[in-house]
This record gives structure tokens, C-alpha cells and sequence, in this order.
């Protein structure tokens, strides 16, 4: 009796599978010829140029994507199959293009640039993925790093890669929309109804404002939730300044685009919004790192938030220095300045941060300069003179006696 029980319970079992594996397949297929008919519709609307060339990227996408099912398909499709499936496909697409009268050298020149656009697309899907992924293993090494070194080291590894990702992420991100807009090749004012509707539809495709959205919320989520080192949030600081800079180049475009849409035509300003609370953060967190730094070595200033307050304090703490030279020995003087220079000015603050700060509009010139003046007038006040600096002081006194004293020989002489 419990044989036969097993042997029932094993054949529900594998008809559980079976029955699974044919749904499963159904399913496959189902999606596919679904994409399929999407495609010949798209090919019979096709109103340009710009649209056959998606049209066709889009059917090279779903060929490749499905090329591992292609044994179902072929049964599936009977009695057409996988091959004439995309045969008929591209047939159709080749006839719109000839009633639309597209030139050749025009379609194939704006093919190359949609195939870009597949390229730097799927580019960004890979790398928001392991973006994820990395996010992740910040958020569980973060939890051990304290009390394990190697874990410390595997956490700062990740935050590296992942930092690295974020940045390349975003020049792909507006890469794929100038590959977009350099299809037209025309201002935006100069664009047809048409043309803007086909470019409304490519950019919903490509999921272009939910990729710079997802850009601008991971790199605030990443600098929220990731201890960084001063090196870092200069790097960040770049990064949000090219970021900031080319949505303002593309953002105008975007929104003329969109304004005549109905569900996204407020995207543009979601996005301005957002941009500005990382652009805050950023400059806040690289405010409070720079501030970090020079207190872990010794120097200690007031309160500073921005450019003017962090010049200001940073040179009337030098000019302090400066002016109690005398109060303290020289030997005290020239290493608590030998420390700064070594740990601060030379291996970070002058290469590194005033650059950075000067770049992304944080600091003036003027006021860089007015900084790196102050170090240099501190430098020379714990500086000791040479001896030659006092004998040719000397010798200078001594000509100027001696020149005085031939003057007054002569005098009398000239009256005789």
C-alpha cells in the first residue's frame, strides 16, 4: 500500500512539474508574440526616420533576448518560425521606410545612433543593478567593519567600486540622451509636433528621467548612508558639479519636450527639486569633512558653512599665529607649521581642496589666493633668516656709511 502511495504521489509530483514547466513556457511565448505585434504596429505608425531605426533596434533587442528560446518559438510559431518571425518584421519595416521615402545614408547614420542608444541603455540597467547589489554590501559590511579589520577593508574596497559606478552611471545616463537628440539633428524649437512625439516616446522607452531621478537618489543615498574619507567628498563635490552642469544643458530640451505632455510634463522641476537637496547635502557634507580634517591636526576655527565664512576664519586663525610668533619658541613655532604643511596644506588642502572648491563655485580666486597668502605669511614668520640675509644687510649699511662719509670729505674741498 505505501508503494503505490509513493508511486501516486511521485506522478502528481512530476505532472505538478510538467503542468508548471508548460505554463511557464505558455508564458514565453505568449509574451513574445505579444512584443511582436507591439513591433508591427510601431512599424505601420512609424511616422519618420528616427522612428524605423528605433523600430529596428528594438527588433534586433527582442531577437537577441529570445535567441536561447528559440527551439520553443520554432515549435510554438508553427507554422512560421523564429527566423521568418523577424524576416516579415523587418520586411514590413523595410516597406515603411520606402513609403515614407527615407534616404539610405539618413537611416543609416541615425541607426548607428539608436544602436548607441541600445548600448549605453543597457549600460545603465547593468550598472544600476550592481549598484544595488554594492548598496547592499556597504549596508552589511558597515555593520562589522568596526570590530573586524578585514571586513573594514572589503567595506572600503565597495565603497570605492561603488562611488566609481555612481559617477560612470551618470556621464552614461546623459550620454544616452545626447545620443537621443543627435538623431534629430535640429534645435528643439525647430522640431515638428511629430518629431517632439516621437522623441516623447524614445525617451519613455529608455526610461531617461527615471534613470536621472534613480542617479541623483542613489548618490544622495549613498553619501546619507556611507562614511567617507576627505578624498571621497572631494570627488563627490566634482561629480555633482559636471552633474549639475550638464542637466542644465539638457534639462531645457527635456522640458520642452514634456510640457505638452499630460503625466510627466511636471518631471523636469521633480528633478531640478531633487538635484538641489544633493547639491545642499554635498556642500554640507563637504563643508563639515574640510572642517574634519583640519580639527583632527590641531586646527581648530570657528564655525564655517561656506566660502567667505571658511576664508575669513581660516586667515584670521593664521594671522594670530602670525602675530604671537614671538610669544612661543621658535622650535614649538616651526613644528606646530612643519605639521600643518606636512599633514594638511601639501598633501591635501592646496592640491586637492582648493581646487575642488574654486571649480565648483564654492570659493573665489581671490579668496584661494587670499588663503594660500596667509600660509606663505605664516611660513615666513616661523621661517629663521639666513645668515646671509644679515651680512648682506650689513654690507649694505656699510656702503651706505661709507658713500655718506666720502660725501662729506669732499665738501670742504669744494669750497677751498
Amino acid at each position: 500500500m505505501k508503494t503505490i502511495l509513493r508511486i501516486i504521489a511521485l506522478f502528481l509530483l512530476s505532472a505538478c512539474f510538467l503542468n508548471a514547466r508548460q505554463m511557464s513556457d505558455r508564458l514565453i511565448v505568449n509574451k513574445f508574440e505579444e512584443s511582436v505585434k507591439e513591433l508591427h504596429l510601431f512599424a505601420d505608425s512609424a511616422k519618420n526616420a528616427q522612428d524605423c531605426a528605433e523600430i529596428g533596434a528594438l527588433a534586433d533587442e527582442l531577437e537577441e533576448k529570445y535567441a536561447g528560446k528559440r527551439d520553443l518559438l520554432d515549435r510554438a510559431l508553427y507554422p512560421d518560425d523564429f527566423r521568418k518571425t523577424f524576416e516579415k518584421l523587418k520586411g514590413k519595416l523595410m516597406i515603411r521606410r520606402n513609403d515614407l521615402g527615407i534616404i539610405e545614408t539618413q537611416y543609416v547614420r541615425i541607426t548607428e545612433l539608436e544602436m548607441q542608444v541600445h548600448g549605453l541603455s543597457n549600460k545603465v540597467d547593468s550598472l544600476s543593478q550592481e549598484n544595488e547589489r554594492l548598496m547592499n554590501d556597504v549596508k552589511r559590511l558597515s555593520i562589522t567593519a568596526a570590530a573586524n579589520k578585514s571586513h573594514f577593508d572589503s567595506l572600503q574596497t565597495v565603497i570605492s567600486k561603488l562611488r566609481q559606478n555612481l559617477k560612470e552611471r551618470d556621464q552614461l545616463i546623459f550620454s544616452l540622451v545626447d545620443s537621443l537628440f543627435l538623431q534629430y539633428d535640429k534645435n528643439i524649437s525647430d522640431m515638428t509636433d511629430i518629431e517632439k512625439q516621437s522623441m516623447y516616446g524614445k525617451l519613455e522607452r529608455r526610461n531617461v528621467l527615471t534613470g536621472i531621478k534613480k542617479s541623483i537618489e542613489d548618490n544622495l543615498k549613498f553619501l546619507q548612508s556611507t562614511n567617507l574619507t576627505p578624498n571621497d567628498y572631494v570627488e563627490i563635490a566634482r561629480q555633482n558639479n559636471q552633474f549639475t552642469s550638464r542637466w542644465k544643458g539638457v534639462s531645457p530640451k527635456l522640458e520642452n519636450i514634456y510640457l505638452s505632455g499630460k503625466k510627466k510634463n511636471g518631471e523636469v522641476a521633480r528633478i531640478d527639486s531633487l538635484l538641489t537637496v544633493w547639491s545642499k547635502e554635498v556642500d554640507r557634507s563637504n563643508w563639515t569633512s574640510l572642517n574634519t580634517l583640519l580639527s583632527g591636526n590641531g586646527i581648530v576655527l570657528k564655525p564655517f558653512s561656506n566660502g567667505d565664512e571658511f576664508t575669513s576664519h581660516f586667515t584670521a586663525y593664521i594671522d594670530s599665529l602670525v602675530k604671537n610668533t614671538n610669544q612661543e619658541p621658535e622650535d614649538i613655532r616651526a613644528k606646530r607649521f612643519n605639521t600643518f604643511n606636512d599633514a594638511v596644506w601639501k598633501s591635501n588642502l592646496k592640491p586637492t581642496w582648493l581646487p575642488v572648491l574654486v571649480e565648483s563655485g564654492k570659493l573665489t580666486v581671490d579668496q584661494k589666493n587670499k588663503i594660500e597668502g596667509a600660509v606663505d605669511d605664516w611660513h615666513s614668520a616661523v621661517t629663521p633668516s639666513s645668515p646671509i640675509v644679515y651680512i648682506v644687510i650689513i654690507i649694505f649699511i656699510l656702503i651706505i656709511i661709507l658713500g655718506l662719509a666720502m660725501r662729506f670729505r669732499k665738501k670742504p674741498t669744494a669750497q677751498a
